[in-house]
């Protein structure tokens, strides 16, 4: 089993920033000039996006020659590895020259006894920089967003990297949603957003951002399929984008083919406009899952929620029901219904929160164009009187504020989680053939406290599980937190579950979390979290952590909860002084969103204590010369972070 000591750099999502912090080598000029002359006396930029295929094992050095050619000043990449079996170096690392000598990693998840994840590579100096997980609910692969805040002619910009899910379509709607809200929430005026969103099944995927953005891919209806590989379960291929708020005008979208990634380059020539970016209330309905108990042919329920008015959805004969599900519940304000050319006498509103309980809340007629809501929804129902030859909707609005999430009682719903005594548990064996055999016991791991140990003999693959199923309320945050050692197990070995089911015990398959390879494994007991919402008819949780997999030895787990928690959205680290001679000091502040949040924990640290260290309240002491990033970090796998760039003269 092979080990990797991390303590020296804090955590796996720093290890590039130590190489480049305080560095102060100029970036090299463009061998030519590859951006085009700007329209107007403004601020340009090229960005760019790369999903750069670490399976492939591509040539880093060579990717980053290739956008430099191009003139890109900072790019977000996503799929990079860190020092694990697949790929056994420092990829971002690998980023770090003289043209981008400011690169950053952000960990989405622990992967193959090392790190996975996305990251920034910049000729611009990071002033600000952040990552938190977003919500993964049913993903093969935890997801994280990354903040860098970079400057340009005196314009601060917000640089935001993230890799959607591809798994399912609920799940994407809901991140995309979160992500949205995020970036509402920065005070940085330039916000770009880069990503592979995995928007793989229809072009309406990325309608959710137009109210307030601009969108790179599908500008003026141009659409550049980035993935360049090959997927039978993918609709559409134009799943990289670049996102921008609109004070930002894109001018130009280009991409670059190599044969060294499933994905091709995308990069945009943009302009940083010396205004406000106009923020309007946002159509929550936009992108959103619809359903029609009756549709046209040639007509699809998703013209509804497209932004698309003149392409208007066509029912079939009959009286309609139409169902709008929306990624979370909201505090609903209104429902707005644009009718095409034939529309019902009469139509009524119904709202759930659960999908299954409706309530009656109004009902108009065909010049009714607005329906006043309250209260708490997640689904809203359109009963609609039959029309000969069907009823037509060009466009179905929703407005709403996104409910700020609550946290119950803060106890763990598992029976024996301190695993103190052997209730609760029960060890199940799914090996069906070969020699493994598995037992349990519970055993003095530290300061006379147990531990259950789940022992693997036998070479042959086999798979156990310590499970546990426990009631949950739905459309609610969970998170299941423990902590593991092994002896000779390594990260494939291991496999947690975390599998909901409805009231009639049938697994909700969208929401099934079911991830091996996802620990570093040590000798050293290690914390680990992670979080989930339930799903809308949620009524029970099974808790089950896996040995799998050949080879023999043993796997200690302890401290085991599944607790309701607020998860943390937004963290930013201020500093009363950026610049410090030696032996001054600063003081740090953070602004946590929401202000509810309560699923990790953070530290204070400097990533480099011989140029300033930081004191358990935030108390920077400048001690040499250089830059320095200081900030919040969070103290187990779930990695969050938050620093600022101090500089000491």
């Amino acid at each position: 089993m092979k080990l990797k000591k991390l303590s020296a750099l804090l955590a796996a999502g720093l290890l590039c920033l130590t190489a480049v912090t305080g560095c102060s080598q100029t970036p090299a000029a463009p061998e030519k000039e590859a951006t085009p002359t700007p329209s107007s006396d403004v601020t340009t930029m090229r960005v760019a996006t790369w999903n750069i295929d670490s399976k492939a094992h591509p040539d880093i050095k060579e990717m980053s020659n290739i956008i430099h050619e191009r003139g890109i000043e900072i790019m977000g990449f996503q799929e990079i590895d860190i020092l694990n079996t697949r790929n056994d170096y420092d990829m971002a690392q690998d980023f770090v020259n003289d043209n981008y000598p400011y690169v950053h990693f952000a960990k989405g998840r622990d992967f193959a006894d090392g790190y996975f994840g996305v990251g920034t590579t910049s000729s611009l100096e990071f002033q600000e920089i952040s990552s938190v997980p977003i919500e993964s609910t049913g993903s093969k692969a935890t997801k994280t967003l990354e903040r860098v805040v970079v400057e340009k002619e005196g314009k601060q910009i917000a640089f935001y990297v993230t890799h959607t899910s591809w798994e399912n379509n609920d799940l994407r709607r809901r991140q995309f949603t979160e992500i949205i809200e995020r970036l509402a929430a920065d005070p940085i005026p330039y916000k770009i957003l880069v990503a592979d969103f995995n928007a793989d099944q229809s072009l309406y995927e990325y309608d959710i951002f137009k109210d307030n953005y601009n969108v790179s891919n599908g500008k003026d209806g141009v659409w550049f399929d980035s993935f360049n590989g090959t997927d039978d379960s993918m609709k559409v291929m134009t799943v990289d984008n670049i996102i921008t708020t609109k004070n930002i005008n894109i001018t130009h979208v280009e991409t670059y083919h190599s044969d060294m990634a499933d994905h091709d380059l995308m990069f945009a020539d943009i302009e940083l406009l010396d205004e406000a970016a106009p923020m309007i209330e946002h159509d929550r309905a936009l992108g959103q899952d619809v359903t029609a108990t009756s549709t046209a042919d040639d007509s699809h329920p998703y013209n509804m929620v497209d932004c698309d008015e003149k392409t208007v959805w066509q029912s079939g004969e009959g009286e309609q029901e139409v169902i709008l599900t929306l990624d979370r519940p909201y505090n609903a304000k209104k429902l707005g219904i644009q009718w095409g050319e034939k529309a019902p006498e009469n139509f009524s509103v119904e709202t759930s929160v659960n999908g299954t309980d409706y309530v009656a809340v109004a009902s108009g007629t065909k010049d009714t164009a607005e329906i006043a809501l309250n209260g708490e929804v997640k689904y809203v129902k359109l009963v609609l009187d039959a029309v000969e030859g069907g009823s037509q909707i060009a466009t179905l609005s929703f407005y709403g504020d996104w409910i700020t999430p609550t946290a119950g009682s803060d106890a763990s719903l598992l029976v024996n989680g301190d695993m103190e005594s052997e209730e609760g548990w029960t060890l199940t064996n799914a090996t069906e053939e070969g020699n493994a055999e598995f037992a349990l016991t519970y055993e003095e791991a530290e300061a006379g406290n147990k531990a259950a140990k789940i022992t693997k003999t036998g070479a042959d693959a086999g798979d156990a599980s310590l499970e546990q199923t426990v009631e949950v309320q739905p459309n609610e945050r969970y998170q299941l937190s423990f902590m593991h050692k092994t002896d000779t197990l390594h990260s494939g070995n291991f496999c947690y579950e975390i599998n909901q089911m409805d009231a009639e015990g049938n697994t909700i398959s969208t929401h099934l979390a079911k991830l091996t390879d996802n620990l570093n494994m040590s000798a050293d007991f290690r914390k680990f979290d992670y979080n989930v919402i339930t799903a809308a008819n949620a009524a029970s949780v099974k808790i089950a952590l896996h040995v799998v997999g050949e080879g023999e030895g043993s796997l200690w787990l302890d401290d085991v909860t599944f607790k309701e928690v607020v998860p943390t959205e937004c963290v930013y680290v201020k500093a009363d002084k950026t610049a410090l001679k030696v032996g001054e000091t600063a003081t740090l502040s953070a602004d946590v969103l929401p202000k509810t949040a309560n699923d990790i924990h953070m530290n204070w640290v400097s990533l480099d204590e011989s140029i300033a260290t930081v004191d358990e309240n935030g108390k920077v002491t400048a001690n040499a010369a250089g830059k320095v990033l200081v900030g919040l970090l969070s103290d187990s796998d779930l990695l969050a972070e938050s620093y600022v760039l101090i500089t000491v003269e």
